[in-house]
């Protein structure tokens, strides 16, 4: 697969999910009831203007290996939030197990690259 082609895919996927975090948060569809404490309504939206800001420099170029190390360590953390703690909402769920899955294929994806 074509390095070019894989971080474009990644900076694309970090520029949906913050604007699925940004657009959910601004609606109402995600806040403080979707996340543990003390996840708010206002982290959301932090996070989501740093995962544009993270797909911007993305897409800028950075190196295959800081991709996979970013995607792998993000991946495994969330995997340990999501069993640690409690007060996940269905949404929450389902946007940090499709993130993790994401990240996931997408670290498979830059390993293949790097051959």
């Amino acid at each position: 697969m074509d390095a070019r082609i894989v971080v474009r895919a990644d900076a694309m996927f970090e520029a949906l999910l913050g604007l699925a975090l940004l657009i959910g948060a601004a609606s109402g569809a995600l806040g403080a009831a979707d996340f543990p404490h003390p996840v708010g309504t206002a982290f959301v939206v932090i996070v989501g203007a740093l995962l544009l800001g993270a797909a911007v420099v993305i897409w800028r170029g950075v190196s295959l290996t800081a991709l996979v190390a970013g995607n792998v360590v993000t991946a495994a953390l969330a995997v340990v939030w999501l069993a640690a703690a409690s007060g996940f909402s269905t949404a929450g769920t389902t946007i940090l197990v499709v993130t993790v899955a994401a990240l996931v294929a997408l670290a498979a994806a830059q390993v293949a690259a790097l051959r």
